[in-house]
């Protein structure tokens, strides 16, 4: 992965190109513009591609117990071993993956993370090693509780030596719900709760959530939400951009490439899918090698047959901006 510059004072902008509905709207003159090259010279077929992020959270009750106690070490160091392993397959398979870690385990690797320990990953703690050496892009995940919020976590992250990411790594979208988790408090800095001297900004959300996400919208797609009651209307002078997470894993991706190859939707409007592998799956009996056979394999297949990019929200956004003008799709069937 590409070193990401991070700033606690500012996030990076995004383009404010194009907009439309990519069910009834042809791409902009930018986006059709865009087709004629595209990423690698493969003009108009590169921008046909559906856009994969393989992400996975590590939520705040990991590790388990007290910090410093002894079933809180063992539960770290299972999951870490666990992580290296999926990691591993994920690089054999030439494919992307993004860890996005809440405030506990962060706080553990700093409590954990030894000179013994590290000598297991080339003198690196976990989250270097699984950046440098395996190629995890790392985001920032929280459920601000705690007493740590989005910024506490980026820090942490910096203070770690993996900094650097503007990704808002989950978020519950609708306005509606008791648990809405007012995004667009993002387009200005952010103190943090743990460490208020720390400022910082996301500008990436990763998909529409709800609570134990039973009633996600299923939408694919990249667009800039205009204000929480109009998620779904791209605003070109947005500062923070959205990706549609879709549904049903590689099933789901398999879809997505049918709508390009029927002409349902056209090259140069952006289609994306996402999902999180959850470390439940990572850290059961034989886990990194059944998500290998059941996830990483069939979707490498796809890539292999240049239906589909594996990518990270930020080089994603990167692409999005370059290749498709920042032309907004919001594809919903």
């Amino acid at each position: 992965m590409n070193d990401r510059l991070f700033s606690f004072a500012f996030g990076v902008l995004l383009a404010c190109v194009g907009c439309g509905d990519a069910a009834a709207v042809a791409p902009s003159s930018a986006a059709s513009s865009s087709s004629s090259g595209g990423a690698g010279g493969g003009g108009a077929a590169t921008l046909a591609v559906v856009e994969v992020v393989l992400f996975t959270h590590i939520e705040d009750q990991s590790p388990v117990g007290e910090l410093g106690s002894a079933p809180s070490k063992a539960s770290y160091l299972g999951l870490r071993g666990a992580l290296i392993e999926v990691a591993t397959f994920a690089k054999a398979r030439k494919l992307s993956w993004v860890l996005q870690p809440d405030w506990k385990y962060l706080e553990a690797a700093r409590l954990y993370e030894d000179d013994a320990l590290k000598a297991s990953t080339n003198g690196k703690n976990l989250f270097v090693h699984l950046r440098d050496d395996l190629g995890v892009a790392i985001d920032p995940h929280s459920h601000e509780k705690g007493g740590y919020n989005y910024t506490d976590v980026a820090h942490l992250l910096e203070l770690l030596g993996v900094g650097g990411s503007t990704v808002i790594g989950g978020h519950i979208w609708d306005p509606s719900l008791p648990e809405f988790a007012e995004w667009d408090r993002f387009r200005v800095p952010l103190a943090g709760m743990k460490f208020p001297a720390a400022l910082w900004r996301g500008d990436i959300l990763i998909g529409a959530g709800t609570p134990n996400h039973v009633n996600d919208p299923l939408v694919s797609g990249a667009w800039r939400p205009q204000d929480r009651d109009h998620y779904f209307d791209d605003a070109p002078a947005g500062n923070i951009v959205a990706f549609g997470a879709w549904h049903d894993q590689v099933a789901g991706v398999e879809e997505l490439v049918a709508l390009y190859a029927d002409g349902t939707v056209k090259p140069g409007q952006m289609l994306t899918a996402s999902w999180n592998i959850e470390p439940s799956a990572i850290v059961a009996k034989d886990g990194p090698s059944t998500i290998d056979a059941t996830v990483f394999e069939p979707l490498a297949a796809l890539v292999a047959k240049g239906l589909v990019e594996s990518t990270d929200f930020t080089s994603l956004t990167q692409r999005w901006q370059t290749d498709f003008g920042g032309q907004a799709t919001i594809y919903k069937p």
